[in-house]
Order: C-alpha cells, then structure tokens, then sequence
C-alpha cells in the first residue's frame, strides 16, 4: 500500500507543479522546465536503494534545501524562453513541493538549510501520507487539473507527448460538451 501511496503523492507534485506552471503565458518548454523545478527535488531519496541509513541521511537534505532551490531555479532560467516568469513560477513549485512534504508525509523534517545549518523545517500538525487530508489534495489537484485541461487543451501530458496530451485534452472536451448538452 505504501508504494501506491507514494506514488499518488508524487503525481500530485507533477499536477501541482504543472498547475503552477499554467499560471504563466509561457511555451511547454518553460511549462515542462517548472513541473521538473517541482519534482526533481525527490532524487534525494535516491539512497533507499541502498539502505534506509542512507535514505535517511540524504532525503529531504540534498534536493530539499536551499542549495538545491538556487541550483534548480538557476537552470530554469538558463533554460526557458521566458526565463524570469519561468524562474518565478519554478521556485514556487519547488517551495509548494516543500510545503506539501512537511504536512502531508508524516513528518519528516526538510533540512533546508543544510549542510550549513542542522535546522530543520517540520510542522507538528502534519498528517501521514495515507490520510484523508492527501486524498482531498490529490482530488482538488485533479480537478484544478481538469479545469485547465479543458479550459486550455492541455495536460500535464504535454510534457511527456505531445499526442497523448492532445487527445486526452481534446477527449475530456468532448466529455464536458457532451454532458452539458444532455
């Protein structure tokens, strides 16, 4: 169950991320650049391929910190067409990314600051990743998602096919006219 659970989380930092990413003007590219900005950041929990030592040691410090941030924005911006917007909006999928990990996965600290201080970022209110608090997340995220897929014609398929996005999109389009006319 865990594994699933997981996993749900992480599709809501890419819904989450490419809903932030909407809230520009800018091209896929730059789209594409700040949903990566808000989910690049759990390489970090790389480790637990090796034990839970090292997971422990390197989750939520290396690509949950500041250091990664300006590394993470910085090539945003290198990278966009639109590379002020496109900086902004990544830094807030990054931070959102941050924000969603210290109430909604149990309580793991983010060590943001690390390795140049040991503070670490918690909330004592923070609910366990299989809770009721995530799954109205996910869903809110889901429809945000829907409501500018329909309203745009996009999704966050855009960044893995441009095919598959269109007929999704044009296919939920179809869906939603449909309904309204019955």
């Amino acid at each position: 169950m865990a594994p699933v659970l997981s996993g749900l989380h992480f599709l809501t930092h890419i819904a989450l991320g490419w809903l932030v990413a909407n809230l520009g003007d800018g091209p896929r590219k730059d789209r594409c650049l700040v949903v990566l900005s808000g989910v690049v950041l759990d390489l970090d929990g790389v480790g637990i391929v090796w034990s839970e030592h090292a997971y422990a040691a390197t989750h939520r410090a290396l690509g949950h910190g500041l250091i990664s941030a300006v590394l993470v924005v910085g090539l945003a911006v290198l990278a966009a067409d639109r590379p002020w917007t496109t900086g902004g909006l990544a830094a807030l999928s990054f931070h959102l990314h941050l924000a969603l990990d210290v109430v909604g996965t149990g309580g793991l600290p983010i060590r943001y600051f690390w390795p140049f201080a040991d503070w670490a970022w918690s909330y004592s209110g923070h609910w366990v990743l299989a809770s009721w608090p995530n799954v109205v997340v996910m869903i809110l995220t889901l429809l945000g998602v829907a409501a500018v897929a329909w309203r745009r014609g996009r999704t966050p398929l855009e960044c893995l096919s441009r095919r598959a996005d269109e007929r999704i999109a044009r296919r939920l389009r179809f869906a939603v006219k449909s309904a309204v006319r019955d």
